[in-house]
């Protein structure tokens, strides 16, 4: 019988290096990475939700409802191992992919928010969270949002700072139960031949100093935007994705810091009052006077409040609330 395929899961916010960093993994010839399955997200966190959902409200709740539902029929570990073979199923298809592969590294963001799931139904899988500063992040989000990622990506500075704090915090829940590595993005930038060769070995791959800096010689940004890469597709989609390539502008420059360029105080302070603190939290920086003086902060924190007084002036009241909302200091 030979060995199940090793899973690790990439993990991060949208637009913080992930797929950067799956294909230098996937170069490896132990390595198959294939494109985003969404196989916890789409299906196996949703599946999980319906299982727990059945069960509220203790045995009162549960003869209320007549006793209803696939609690009738399987039991916790019946229905985990149903879970279990599905994604067995989908690690070992992924992994024939590529002849020789004994690691599959699937890299979906959405999986950052599936740590439940993630727990029940591959607890021993690697997890490697790949950490952006968030104003960056939040920059190239906004940059997809008007280009090519219009139908997914926010298009504003408050759902943009929201994803990313939702994903890391998601992300950092699945340290509880699985083997995890944080990443910073940047220190893959600065240090990268070091850095990478950290993430190979928490997921037990070896790998040397030398061909870590020769995978991101090999797999700079120009380069990959070029068409250089190391995804594997197959299944229904194989034939049609024998010519894929990222759309135009997927690949960003990968620098840090360039939100200063576009971003107005206002901005900042929207950035900061939905996920400041996290950016406090991970050292991105030691406090929030990056985002403006406290006096800025003041006038921005009453047009805000003013904004949502007229909005629910409106809901309540529609035209005549805007009326009203004038009367009011």
């Amino acid at each position: 019988m030979t060995e199940r395929p090793r899973l690790v899961l990439l993990v991060g916010a949208p637009r913080s290096g992930t797929t950067w960093l799956q294909t230098m993994l996937g170069a490896h010839p132990a390595v198959a990475t294939p494109q985003e399955t969404d196989v916890f997200s789409r299906f196996l966190q949703p599946l999980l939700d319906s299982w727990t959902r059945e069960v509220r409200g203790g045995p009162e709740g549960w003869a209320k409802r007549r006793y209803k539902g696939l609690h009738s029929v399987l039991t916790d570990a019946e229905f985990t191992a149903i879970g279990t073979g599905m994604l067995d199923e989908v690690v070992e298809r992924a992994a024939a992919l590529k002849p020789g592969a004994t690691v599959v590294v699937e890299k979906t963001p959405s999986h950052s928010t599936c740590a439940a799931a993630i727990a029940a139904f591959a607890p021993d899988a690697i997890v490697v969270h790949l950490v952006r500063d968030g104003r960056d992040a939040a920059a190239s989000l906004l940059a997809a949002g008007r280009s090519w990622g219009g139908w997914w990506a926010p298009r504003t500075v408050a759902r943009a700072a929201a994803m990313w704090r939702e994903h890391v915090l998601g992300a950092r829940e699945c340290a509880a139960a699985n083997p995890y590595l944080e990443l910073r993005y940047e220190d893959l930038r600065a240090d990268g031949p070091a850095a990478l060769q950290r993430v190979f070995e928490h997921c037990r791959i070896p790998t040397t100093p030398a061909e870590c800096a020769e995978l991101l010689d090999s797999f700079t940004l120009d380069r990959m935007a070029a068409g250089d890469g190391s995804i594997v597709i197959g299944g229904a989609f194989a034939d049609a994705a024998r010519e894929r390539s990222e759309p135009e502008g997927f690949f960003g420059a990968g620098g840090s810091g360039g939100w200063r360029d576009g971003w107005s105080t206002d901005d900042r302070l929207t950035f900061d009052s939905v996920a400041g603190d996290l950016l406090v939290d991970l050292d991105y920086v030691p406090d929030h006077e990056w985002a403006g003086t406290a006096s800025g902060r003041r006038r921005f924190e009453r047009r805000v409040a003013r904004r949502r007084r007229r909005a629910a002036l409106l809901a309540r009241f529609g035209a005549r609330g805007e009326a009203l909302e004038r009367t009011l200091p």
